[in-house]
């Protein structure tokens, strides 16, 4: 790989640590709540077991890959021509639709919360364009955009959290007992789908990491326990600040709670400040999504998908893919979930489900695959 594109694991956890945002945001506690009630602040730390369990299977699975794969051309490499051009089409085909989804979901968190009037395209649109902007150039780009951007969002997420803290009811989250154990493993599976999701897109780009095999478990633990510690934090403040009825009913609670905080007295109504600030989450996880889509087609169609310095405008070596991935996720954005109710059926059972089925049945069956296949 082209010595540009090279990026350590350092930057590579910190975009797994701001794409997570995005689906946090949209997840936690909102659905977590539903299943666990007062309970839902200990789901993350629940998940913890499982995701571990799955970094060590990843890390395995990874550690077999070549100088320079990432995980698409591992899983080429690993099924064969046929299989794994086949299996490298569905997950294209996914990611579109996902990409599609975190874009017609980021709008509706702009037209909730602060464009009520507005139609979701206009949207929808403006961020394909940019993400289209970010995967026709080189990937370390979207890395050390994350890198940039992590310490606001983390500087704003414990800003609220401090705030919250005075508004905080410790009735709305205890007492806990042991006829919550089960309500809370249920919605552990909403922790699970939002930090499994961030490694994989990551993986996805592993060809780029400079960092070898040696480590990869114990750096992904940490942040792992970072990232879980996060989703705690999230469930506290909001479970903690309006009680699980309430935050079962709100569309938006992260940013209900921020608009409700008056901070140092004086500040108050920032959410729109708040809501345009995870513009960047959502524009990193589209673009990990488009370049993975993209990467995973012009392997199918057997070009070299690794960016060489081209222009925007250099259609050779099967570029083309990346402007049609890009019109077709800004498509299906425009007709994925037309109505509120579609959209939370679409972000609370068909994305979290269909995500976990390629984590934890497809990457096995790859891995069983090419044990079998003595190709790994």
């Amino acid at each position: 790989m082209n010595s540009d594109n090279r990026f350590n694991r350092r930057q590579q956890l910190a975009l797994g640590t701001v794409i997570m945002l995005s689906p946090a945001l949209r997840l936690f506690p909102s659905q977590s709540v539903i299943m666990a009630g007062r309970a839902s602040w200990l789901c993350a730390a629940a998940a913890v077991p499982l995701l571990l369990a799955w970094l060590y299977f990843m890390s395995s699975f990874m550690s077999h890959r070549q100088s320079g794969e990432g995980l698409p051309e591992f899983i080429l490499r690993t099924l064969g021509p046929i299989a794994g051009k086949i299996t490298l089409a569905v997950l294209s085909l996914w990611f579109l639709i996902y990409g599609g989804f975190v874009l017609r979901s980021g709008a509706d968190r702009f037209i909730v919360t602060i464009y009520p009037s507005s139609g979701p395209a206009a949207f929808s649109v403006t961020m394909g364009l940019i993400a289209l902007a970010a995967v026709l150039k080189k990937p370390r780009t979207m890395v050390r955009f994350a890198r940039i951007v992590k310490p606001v969002l983390m500087g704003v997420l414990f800003l609220v959290a401090f705030f919250s803290l005075f508004s905080l009811d410790f009735s709305n989250l205890l007492p806990v007992t042991v006829h919550d154990v089960m309500p809370v493993m249920r919605g552990s599976v909403m922790a699970v789908d939002i930090v499994a999701s961030a490694v994989f897109y990551i993986c996805m780009l592993e060809g780029g990491c400079t960092d070898g095999s040696a480590g990869r478990f114990g750096a992904f633990s940490r942040w792992l326990t970072g990232s879980c510690l996060l989703l705690t934090m999230l469930s506290v403040i909001i479970v903690g600040s309006f009680g699980a009825d309430l935050c079962v009913r709100l569309t938006k609670p992260f940013f209900a709670l921020v608009r409700n905080l008056v901070f140092f007295k004086t500040v108050e109504r920032v959410e729109a400040l708040v809501v345009m600030l995870w513009i960047f989450p959502d524009f990193l996880l589209v673009s990990a999504v488009l370049y993975s889509a993209q990467y995973c087609l012009r392997l199918i169609f057997g070009k070299d998908p690794t960016y060489n310095g081209e222009r925007l405008t250099d259609f050779s070596g099967g570029r083309w893919v990346i402007w049609l991935c890009c019109a077709v996720c800004v498509a299906a954005s425009l007709f994925i979930a037309p109505t509120p109710a579609s959209l939370d059926f679409w972000s609370a059972t068909i994305v979290p489900y269909v995500s976990l089925a390629i984590f934890f049945v497809l990457l096995p069956l790859v891995y069983a695959a090419g044990r079998m296949r003595k190709s790994i």
